[in-house]
């Protein structure tokens, strides 16, 4: 290991060696059998995946969230704070939708959202809900 200095070639040696016992780690379990799997144990898992379903915690997040939003913010009429609380919508944001409404007028449809620069479909959907036009 010429061109190395001897703290090089320590730390070398220990990555080399680490990876060696890795794989012998490896080699040795890829040869033993599978553990066995306690029928009870597995059926109360299954059951628990039925019950819980992967995505339960969003549900419950987004519960949370239309349980603590507002019935529903006239578009016309919302203030600067009010909109900045609407999911997906921040100070900019809620900074064009005033500036749009200035510069257009009210907005004749919920739809309206929609030319307001920086509303997508994805952002539209999250609002549609929580908005009306009066």
């Amino acid at each position: 290991m010429r061109g190395f200095t001897p703290s090089e070639q320590r730390a070398i040696l220990f990555l080399l060696s680490t990876f060696g016992l890795g794989m012998a780690v490896w080699w040795y379990r890829a040869g033993q059998a599978p553990p066995e799997i306690n029928p009870a144990e597995l059926a109360a898992f299954e059951n628990f995946l039925r019950v819980a379903p992967a995505d339960s915690i969003h549900s419950q997040e987004q519960t949370q969230i239309t349980a603590a939003a507002p019935a529903r913010i006239d578009l016309n009429a919302a203030t600067h704070n009010e909109l900045v609380r609407l999911p997906g919508i921040g100070p900019v944001m809620a900074q064009r939708i005033i500036d749009f409404r200035a510069a257009n007028g009210a907005f004749k449809r919920l739809q309206d959202l929609r030319k307001v620069k920086g509303i997508g479909a994805k952002t539209y959907e999250k609002l549609a809900p929580l908005l009306v036009v009066k």
